[in-house]
């Protein structure tokens, strides 16, 4: 995710009694972890729900992930008219529905709906729907580079919606090391 590492190394440098735990977590608990206090503060990809405050970091293009042998490949860059008869991964928790359709783009530009696939609860699950040709999906440009998987290609999509990248809290959460972060996370930003 932009900035994360240098906004954790700011934050050491800063405040170097302060312990940071990076802890990885998957698309569809991304967010329960801050409303269930297991973590103080989250490097998320909006939308965010209530209650989560936000500091933007970044924007960028997204990519379709695709079959690698899916035809479209060879005709990139695509539009989303022309994946709009492709299945795409969905996910297992209703919660979430808002979140995955800013993801999916559901609906689409054109009033119809996204048809929905497999679910996947982690990026590995996403990629081997992907990859066996069950359904597509929807990811940050950066994947392509983070994400490399045998029979997946990532395409651009010309009309794709951009990504964003924010580091999270919670709005009541008022805690000296998060406010820390929080201004670690800003002088980076001012810096570049």
């Amino acid at each position: 995710m932009p900035y994360a590492i240098a906004i954790l190394a700011e934050l050491s440098a800063r405040h170097p009694a302060i312990t940071v735990e990076i802890r990885s977590m998957n698309f569809v608990e991304q967010t329960y972890v801050l409303h269930r206090r297991e973590v103080d503060a989250a490097f998320l990809r909006p939308p965010l729900p209530p209650g989560v405050r936000s500091l933007h970091l970044a924007t960028g293009p997204r990519v379709a992930c695709l079959p690698a042998d899916d035809p479209l490949v060879a005709r990139a860059p695509l539009t989303l008219a022309q994946l709009s008869d492709h299945v795409v991964v969905d996910v297992p928790i209703p919660e979430l529905r808002e979140w995955w359709d800013y993801w999916t783009v559901n609906p689409r530009p054109d009033g119809r709906p996204v048809r929905y696939g497999p679910m996947a609860g982690d990026m590995d699950a996403l990629l081997s729907a992907v990859a066996r040709g069950q359904a597509i999906a929807f990811l940050p440009a950066e994947a392509r580079y983070d994400y490399t998987r045998r029979g997946v290609s990532y395409v651009d999509v010309t009309d794709l919606p951009l990504s964003t990248s924010a580091l999270a809290w919670l709005t009541d959460h008022d805690h000296p090391p998060v406010t820390a972060l929080i201004q670690a996370a800003r002088a980076v930003l001012q810096r570049n």
